[in-house]
């Protein structure tokens, strides 16, 4: 049998053996050979792991909103530097924003590798979930119709903050979802958790090889997190539309001012309000 295979066996890194030959183990042509698609990979793991991970901070971050709107405008202002020196450096909001819309564009690249390039292609994906029928293949299928649809999405909404940094904030954040359909929204929503929950969920599988119990466990505590990402996420969104209402009804040019810091000041500073910040 080697004898047959004496033509090709400088192919490969070794010479075949029978069992080899017979089992398929092993083969690797070395002028195939690359690492780069698998450090695609691995970086657009990393990219969906950050992302994912983000998600949790955006929406404590988002759901402050909950809490009051100056609580909203002091999260705002401690990531624009106001607390240094009494100046939101709009500056500094367009670098945090512009580190994920980075991190977003190289992770979406990186996904598109695994795409179906044409309709049969997308057909034999979709026939491969269909014949498996296992809920982790439904996961995949489901992550794969919601990271088209982010596509979409999610670019439309981190332009304006990236382009108009000065607008983030209890009124301009809510004027934006006062003034847009609601519907589209909370489809962004939707998608996004479904997405960001089942891709860490996914990670998981794929790079610690949990046991049946774990992958178990797991897969409830994906389903818990997103029904309650998406409970917080609504609440939020109603919270922003209630800010903007209220602006609309004000002055829709008009930027939120804490009490403690408008002339004349109508609200006591609170106690963590920095000395140096506070006005004789």
């Amino acid at each position: 049998m080697a004898d047959d295979f004496k033509d090709i066996s400088h192919l490969y890194k070794v010479t075949p053996s029978a069992k080899t030959i017979i089992d398929g183990e092993d083969l690797v042509e070395t002028k195939q050979k690359s690492k780069a698609y698998a450090w695609c990979d691995v970086l657009q793991s990393v990219t969906g792991l950050i992302l994912g991970l983000f998600l949790f901070c955006h929406m404590g971050f988002t759901s402050s909103i909950l809490l009051g709107k100056d609580t909203f405008w002091s999260l705002v202002s401690l990531t624009g530097g106001y607390f240094i020196d009494g100046v939101d450096h709009l500056w500094m909001h367009s670098v945090f924003v512009g580190t994920i819309f980075v991190l977003v564009v190289i992770h979406a690249i990186l996904a598109l590798r695994k795409f179906p390039n044409n309709y049969k292609a997308f057909r034999i994906m979709r026939g491969h979930y269909k014949l498996l029928r296992h809920t982790d293949t439904t996961m995949w299928w489901v992550q794969f119709i919601t990271g088209v649809i982010l596509t979409a999405l999610v670019f439309p909404h981190m332009l304006p903050m990236l382009m108009d940094p000065g607008s983030i904030g209890p009124y301009g954040s809510g004027l934006e979802v006062y003034h847009s359909w609601l519907w589209v929204i909370f489809l962004f929503l939707i998608v996004t958790e479904l997405h960001g929950m089942i891709g860490l969920y996914r990670l998981c599988m794929k790079w610690c090889g949990p046991s049946n119990a774990t992958r178990s466990f797991l897969r409830k505590l994906t389903y818990v997190l997103i029904i309650g990402m998406i409970a917080m996420g609504s609440f939020t969104i109603m919270g922003f539309y209630n800010a903007g209402a209220e602006a609309a009804k004000l002055d829709p040019e008009a930027h939120y001012v804490p009490g403690w810091l408008q002339t004349p000041q109508t609200a006591p500073y609170p106690s963590w309000w920095p000395d140096h910040l506070k006005k004789n």
